[in-house]
């Protein structure tokens, strides 16, 4: 039985520890393929990005968002879409995966600057 229960802890901290815990407490998606948290806030998607440690990590490929799992500074953007005001609007958090091509018909990055 304790077997079974570290096995189960061991797999959840793996699944957790590439994105920003203080976000995903939040209720905020991770993507474990650029380890960005994202979600929906006052109805835009935001990302988790890294302003900051792009000092000192590799934070970009190309023209789409990644982020260094090693940041532990919580920074975050609004997403840039194809929306008038440059923004994606979203009801939830679900809506503001870079999967969702209706909304991020291009590249996923952020519309706004990386604050904390």
């Amino acid at each position: 039985m304790i077997g079974r229960i570290s096995v189960v802890l061991l797999v959840l901290v793996g699944v957790t520890e590439a994105c920003n815990y203080a976000f995903m407490r939040d209720g905020a998606r991770c993507d474990r393929e650029n380890n960005c948290t994202y979600g929906c806030h006052k109805y835009r998607c935001w990302s988790e990005c890294n302003g900051i440690c792009c000092l000192t990590t590799d934070c970009f490929t190309g023209d789409n968002l990644k982020c260094a799992p090693s940041c532990s500074i919580p920074e975050w953007c609004y997403l840039e879409g194809d929306h008038w005001d440059g923004y994606v609007e979203c009801n939830q958090n679900s809506e503001c995966s870079k999967d969702n091509k209706e909304k991020f018909p291009g590249d996923y990055r952020c519309g706004s600057t990386c604050t904390a």
